[in-house]
């Protein structure tokens, strides 16, 4: 009989998952509007969506999450079509993590001019990639790293970020050098005057991508119609705070316009000089942060893929993506993804400006993502019609499907005005690449979303795998 969670142990499960220091420049970037957006990512688009999954993973607990919940749906092409951009996104996303690696490197070995150094950037995406891919083919990384990864790259280094900014803030209050500058009500809301700023939101958003993840613990949780959403709020509200002081902290700290935002450790820097806190300290923290950052893309280097390799033995693919090595890891797949996030990372090399390139692939990862939960969302207002007799543990509304269309509907809403937010070209990228920037974001999007369509069109009965 499994052991069922605690509400506090799924709320420490949820929180596990979406902690991270990487998304904080990019959130402390906006000044004081964090505020605003922070609570409108988390009430418009993270909440509505960890509450959908939940009735959904509950009503269909099998292992496979979004495209058995949009299979179920709407068929198996748009089963295939959710599985197959959950995999694609993390080409984008990777390289936005890798990004990082030449950054935080620089200011261990205390060269911090390295990570403003493109061709650096793009080689040690290419290096600390293929070589977390080649150790993952030989050995059990992830069991290897175990939980310590996540202690010592991310919740250390959050804690002391924010330590450091209240220190800095009790010191000198609000500088108005800074993002924060001169307090006004007005700032609380987005400048809209600047629409460049705007996919800005994008971003913050990214912080809650994945929000669905959690929701496989649902049916593990004594008295889930009652705990579960109290566990999801719960976890959303302390990701808020947690976000923003730590937010508000590097907006205080670093100087209006000079943020860094594939920088964490710039923050670090400037506030321990400050406090004259010895510099070595930065040179630890980095290197705290940069195993984190490769324990989260060893992490990944065989997740997805041991999640499309199911995918491929069901016939959706060929029966070249359906080989595996000695230890039963999916060389096809593993082998495919560093080759193309090797090419997406040459985006490096191509935009001058390392943070308007960071900002670039987050924003495509999060239309990416925003496309599956469009998916999710419409397939929980199906089910209720098409399958309204399958319990539901947790189930949104005790009668009738208005709550689930207000939370669906709302849901739908956010993704699609985060959509279009995203094909606002940032205040970053020049007068000039507006046009290519609007056709590049379309372009990806479009394109991954043909090749599921054209794969499953041609998709043949033999490439069904036979047991032997």
């Amino acid at each position: 009989m499994n052991k069922k969670l605690s509400l506090f142990g799924l709320i420490g499960i949820t929180m596990a998952f979406f902690g991270t220091v990487r998304s904080v420049p990019t959130l402390a970037s906006t000044g004081w509007a964090q505020i605003f957006y922070m609570v409108i990512a988390a009430c418009f688009f993270a909440l509505p969506i960890a509450l959908i999954s939940a009735e959904l993973s509950t009503g269909w607990p099998e292992e496979g999450g979004p495209q058995v919940w949009v299979r179920n749906a709407f068929g198996e092409k748009w089963g295939f079509v959710t599985s197959w951009l959950l995999w694609v996104q993390m080409f984008f996303g990777m390289v936005m993590v890798a990004s990082t690696v030449g950054v935080l490197l620089g200011y261990v070995i205390d060269r911090p001019d390295l990570g403003h150094n493109n061709l650096f950037i793009f080689i040690m995406i290419l290096i600390s990639y293929w070589a977390i891919t080649l150790l993952n083919l030989k050995f059990d990384m992830v069991k290897i790293a175990g939980d310590w990864g996540a202690v010592i790259g991310v919740y250390i280094p959050f804690v002391a970020l924010v330590v450091l900014g209240l220190m800095y803030m009790a010191k000198h209050g609000i500088n108005p050098d800074s993002y924060l500058g001169h307090f006004e009500a007005g700032k609380l809301l987005p400048d809209l005057s600047d629409l460049g700023s705007l996919p800005t939101l994008t971003g913050i958003i990214f912080i809650f991508a994945g929000v669905e993840i959690s929701s496989v613990h649902a049916n593990n949780i004594d008295n889930p119609k009652r705990n579960y959403p109290i566990a999801v709020i719960a976890s959303v509200l302390l990701l808020v705070v947690f976000n923003l002081v730590a937010g508000l902290s590097v907006a205080d700290s670093v100087p209006a316009g000079q943020m860094e935002l594939a920088n964490i450790t710039q923050p670090f820097v400037i506030m321990t000089e400050d406090l004259a806190i010895p510099a070595i300290f930065n040179n630890i923290v980095s290197l705290m942060i940069l195993i984190g950052v490769l324990v989260q893309l060893s992490a990944w280097v065989l997740g997805p893929s041991k999640s499309m390799i199911k995918v491929a033995d069901e016939g959706n693919l060929p029966p070249f993506f359906q080989k595996r090595n000695k230890k039963g890891i999916p060389i096809t797949f593993v082998m495919i993804q560093a080759i193309v996030i090797s090419l997406v990372s040459f985006l490096y090399v191509v935009v001058p400006d390392i943070s308007e390139a960071f900002l670039i692939i987050t924003i495509t990862t999060t239309i990416l993502y925003c496309v599956v939960y469009l998916l999710i969302s419409l397939s929980a207002i199906k089910l209720r019609y098409s399958m309204p007799s399958v319990e539901r543990p947790f189930r949104l509304g005790s009668k009738g499907n208005g709550l689930m269309w207000f939370v669906s509907c709302l849901a739908i809403v956010s993704v699609v005005v985060t959509i279009l937010v995203s094909l606002i070209p940032p205040t970053s990228v020049p007068q000039s690449g507006h046009v290519a920037y609007i056709i590049y974001q379309v372009a990806a999007t479009l394109i991954m979303i043909a090749i599921a369509l054209i794969i499953y069109k041609r998709k043949k009965p033999e490439w069904k795998k036979t047991d032997k």
